[in-house]
């Protein structure tokens, strides 16, 4: 959604609470306008819901896929984002002759990036598709431990 921001300045200047009013009714009525024409310009690209959770040991990345294929998904991992893409794509056989009352699922390519803010082990990544779910498992590395460190008292000369 494209948001724009146009800077208002309100005051009175005829002495009554109408320009005020007129103003902010021009400024719904642009709003909606605004919103009217993102909606009609719509995005190709589309982002499915996804869960991230992240325990002490891993960081889960459970995305929801249903009616696509294993070979469809592309999962990437880079230095630090892990990003999924693909394409949704309508079955063509059974949209002749048909007209939607209600159009909610999404089609087309999309695209999921989840930015690593932890260093991940690479070898330990693993990958599974199963039941219109993707599950991306992110095992972290292991962590240096902060070590205390012992100050030498220096010898003074007097």
């Amino acid at each position: 959604m494209r948001i724009r921001y146009r800077y208002v300045t309100y005051r009175y200047t005829d002495g009554s609470q109408q320009q005020l009013e007129r103003h902010y009714r021009q400024l719904v009525h642009d709003a909606l306008r605004q919103s009217h024409q993102s909606i009609l310009q719509r995005s190709a690209t589309w982002r499915p819901l996804a869960d991230i959770r992240e325990s002490a040991e891993m960081v889960m990345v459970k995305i929801e896929l249903a009616g696509m294929k294993e070979e469809e998904i592309d999962v990437t991992l880079y230095e630090d984002a892990l990003v999924v893409s693909g394409e949704r794509h309508e079955d063509p056989e059974h949209n002749e002759n048909v007209y939607y009352h209600e159009a909610q699922i999404r089609y087309g390519p999309f695209r999921i990036e989840v930015l690593l803010l932890l260093p991940i082990d690479r070898e330990g990544v693993k990958a599974r598709y199963e039941n219109g779910f993707l599950w991306v498992d992110l095992p972290k590395l292991p962590q240096n431990k902060p070590e205390r460190v012992h100050i030498e008292r220096s010898v003074t000369k007097e």
